[in-house]
């Protein structure tokens, strides 16, 4: 999450948003919903919100539309 702390080998700036696909189908097939590195995360929206480095423009693009507007777009995310 390029805080700059390092996590086993990996530095603080080595992380990398794995693919999105079968992100809804996440609960079923893992049994949990948390997500990000140290699962931290509880949801997709979360995991959007803990966001910085390069990801902060885009946090703050979600951030932007309104609670149905972001709504929409978790249920796509889901649906990939």
């Amino acid at each position: 999450m390029a805080d700059h702390r390092p996590y086993f080998q990996a530095n603080g700036n080595e992380w990398r948003t794995p693919p999105l696909w079968g992100l809804g189908m996440i609960p079923t097939v893992n049994k949990h919903t948390t997500l990000l590195h140290d699962g931290c995360a509880r949801n997709a929206e979360e995991a959007i919100l803990w966001h910085g480095g390069e990801a902060e423009n885009a946090k703050e693009g979600f951030k932007k539309p309104g609670k149905k507007d972001r709504a929409a777009l978790l249920r796509f995310l889901e649906g990939l």
